[in-house]
């Protein structure tokens, strides 16, 4: 069995048991007989799971959790903050307009920092005779909030926040609102998991940049655009000079090592609109929306800059192993200019590059025969 089919497995096995506590939740209350509260409590699990993971996009999933929690258990207003894997806020969505973003209220000892650091909800049935809440929320209204850890593979992934008007609003809905934050886990872990899914479906493995095919259909995207717009764009191709020597002399590794600093340099060297990908091998291919061929030449530049700039020590050669400078070769093909076709454009940006590489093969040959001449002469 995969990775991904176990996490998959793993997510409804724990949905059923949280549905299993819905329905003991709702089960028997207000005197309604039992069976009516079975279908009550099941409607309800399924309208929530609906929503919750009716779309695999994260930032839609974070939406849908506020406005399930605002309509579960009462609240005025909601909020979901969430972190990346190094803790930094990574998106936010507030519908408590009167007040500054939860991301500006943070404060270092506050109450969000307790409940990531100890994973445990905060209950606040009033603001008032709470020294600890931020004063924004007083003053905006808020007489009563719950602060709910969302955790995701044992670390807080996100923090859910319902608000009041009222005072002691939610002191009889403890039990709801953590059974809403275990769906919220499971939404929040099914939308990154199929995230990860994706990425390993664009990305390069060794390099993490965009795989072939994702290079091709955004090229095809761009070329459409470019041609609506009247603009232009360049399509760049490198690779890395005399990498089979790296590879041949100080062994695979070492050649990985170099690949990785080639591609972290590319990518530092662009746009967020730019593409950068790795076709295979040494290669890379680089997109450029609203690009000349002469600006395309000046991003070419920068690169071989930062790689002078940057020499590589290959981490399994021995210390006296010299650092090693990167150079690279690059073709350059421009939209409309060269063609307005995707392959044909990727093949002359080759072309190019190839015509470098053996410009340069030629002149370090005809050096080579003019230091024999002098050797001899």
């Amino acid at each position: 069995m995969t990775t991904t089919s176990s996490l998959l497995l793993s997510c409804w096995w724990r949905t059923i048991v949280v549905s299993i506590s819905f329905h003991v939740l709702l089960g028997d209350r207000d005197g309604v007989g039992m069976e009516d509260a079975n279908v009550q409590a099941f409607e309800r699990v399924y309208e929530v799971t609906h929503r919750l993971f009716s779309s695999c996009d994260l930032n839609d999933t974070i939406a849908a959790i506020v406005d399930v929690a605002v309509e579960w258990v009462g609240a005025d207003y909601a909020s979901v903050i969430l972190f990346d894997d190094q803790g930094r806020i990574s998106y936010e969505v507030e519908n408590l307009s009167n007040i500054k973003p939860l991301s500006k209220r943070i404060r270092s000892h506050g109450i969000t920092n307790r409940i990531v650091s100890s994973a445990k909800p905060v209950f606040v049935p009033d603001t008032l005779s709470h020294e600890e809440t931020n004063p924004e929320l007083r003053k905006s209204g808020v007489r009563s909030y719950v602060g709910m850890p969302l955790t995701v593979d044992e670390r807080v992934r996100a923090v859910l926040y319902v608000y009041s008007t009222g005072s002691h609003t939610f002191d009889k809905h403890k039990e709801m609102l953590t059974i809403i934050a275990r769906f919220a886990e499971l939404a929040i872990k099914n939308a990154d998991l199929v995230q990860n899914m994706k990425a390993l479906a664009t990305r390069d493995g060794l390099t993490s940049l965009y795989n072939y095919r994702y290079f091709h259909e955004r090229l095809s995207e761009e070329i459409k655009r470019t041609r609506r717009s009247g603009g232009q764009l360049a399509v760049v191709f490198m690779d890395l000079d005399d990498f089979k020597l790296i590879n041949d002399t100080c062994g695979h590794p070492s050649g990985d090592q170099a690949l990785q600093h080639f591609a972290n340099v590319c990518r530092c060297s662009v746009r967020s609109c730019d593409v950068v990908a790795r076709p295979g091998g040494d290669e890379i291919l680089m997109l450029l929306p609203s690009t000349s061929g002469d600006q395309a030449r000046m991003v070419v530049r920068r690169i071989q800059e930062a790689l002078k700039g940057n020499p590589l020590h290959f981490a399994d050669c021995d210390e006296q192993c010299q650092p090693v400078r990167l150079t690279v070769s690059a073709g350059i093909a421009v939209c409309p200019d060269d063609s307005t076709d995707d392959r044909e454009l990727i093949r002359i940006a080759d072309e190019r590059l190839f015509a470098e590489k053996r410009a340069k093969a030629d002149a370090l040959s005809a050096r080579k025969s003019r230091r024999l001449w002098l050797r001899n002469a």
